[in-house]
């Protein structure tokens, strides 16, 4: 029956979002909804039906659906299109993959749209993923690259701590030059000229607390990504506008779970894009990470301060700003991870 199945699954969900050590719950979901009792292959639709239905419902029932009976199904909806990519050990990434026959969250279109058990089973039918296997796979891998990304941040950072409380003494080693060469990466991206060494503290104690929260984010193994998809039936001028974006996230877990939501324009390629494909998609989660877990904004100073109009501090793009800015964490990360070319840490870096 289906009670195990809706027990392992209610087990995999938490207030703070889904249990990586209970994932295989969904494998169990979507053999379920399979096969029947008697493990024969039904179609999965009306498998679903079957386990939230009362008995004797099908899909030729004219008669209204419970609305109890709609938030069953809208449940195991939306989990039938959660998979985990990116696993290792307690890591990986959750990515909810709405059939693109949805407009709204589950709970709302069900609500709204599936009166009888013909509407229920419509809903359940819908099978266009909106995040197809190979983008769950580019997804999964740039969060990956992410965590890669912010771990070497912290290597750089805890060298440039070093650097001023003289851990090595012969400067002439190897180890003191990459001391230095980390404070320089810390100015590069965050101070103006001449800046002192006490401010380069200051900004290399923040920048090890956010970067060390991002990275246990993602070590914690309840990192999700979505799209908003009630924007997919977008109404309004400011709708359409995020739905043309890359990605978003509610600033400093406002949300309350750890959620990046990947819009219209992420796997695009765009003119005037900085970084492009694996690398460009990771940049954009480090980015939207910066936001959810640090608390960072989009700083618009006159003009945008994305990497491609220039992230370089100097009088008239203060230290603060730069600090507070998602591109130059972001861009930052690259730098560190040594993901950048010479020719694009040049043209994010302008003075503009």
């Amino acid at each position: 029956g289906w009670q195990p199945v809706v027990a392992q699954l209610a087990q995999m969900m938490g207030e703070f979002g889904f249990d990586l050590g209970r994932a295989d719950a969904l494998v169990g979901l979507r053999r379920r909804a399979t096969h029947g009792a008697d493990a024969t292959r039904v179609d999965e639709a009306d498998g679903l039906l079957r386990a939230v239905a009362p008995a004797g419902v099908t899909a030729g029932t004219t008669a209204l659906i419970a609305e109890d009976v709609r938030l069953r199904a809208a449940a195991l909806k939306l989990l039938r299109h959660v998979h985990v990519e990116g696993r290792a050990g307690g890591r990986g990434v959750w990515i909810v993959a709405l059939p693109s026959e949805f407009t709204d969250w589950p709970s709302s279109q069900f609500t709204d749209e599936a009166a009888n058990a013909a509407g229920v089973r419509l809903l359940l039918a819908g099978s266009h993923e909106h995040f197809g296997g190979q983008r769950r796979r580019w997804l999964g891998a740039a969060t990956s690259q992410g965590l890669g990304w912010c771990q070497r941040v912290a290597m750089v950072l805890a060298d440039a701590r070093r650097a001023r409380t003289g851990a090595v003494a012969d400067a002439s080693t190897g180890r003191a030059l990459a001391q230095a060469d980390a404070r320089a990466m810390v100015r590069r991206w965050f101070v103006g000229a001449g800046a002192s060494d006490a401010s380069v503290d200051r900004l290399v104690a923040t920048l090890t607390r956010g970067f060390k929260d991002i990275v246990a984010s993602l070590n914690r193994g309840r990192f999700v990504i979505t799209d908003w998809v009630p924007f997919r039936a977008a109404s309004s001028a400011v709708e359409a506008e995020f739905l043309r974006t890359e990605a978003f996230a509610f600033r400093a877990r406002s949300e309350g779970m750890d959620v990046v939501y990947v819009e219209g324009a992420f796997f695009k390629d765009l003119p005037g894009n900085v970084l492009r494909g694996q690398a460009n998609w990771t940049r954009i989660l480090v980015h939207e990470l910066s936001h959810l877990v640090c608390g960072t904004h989009d700083v618009n100073d006159g003009q945008s301060r994305y990497a491609w109009a220039g992230i370089g501090p100097h009088a008239g793009y203060p230290s603060g700003d730069a600090l507070r800015n998602a591109d130059n964490w972001a861009f930052f990360a690259a730098d560190c991870a040594g993901a950048l070319t010479a020719g694009q840490r040049e043209t994010a870096l302008r003075k503009t």
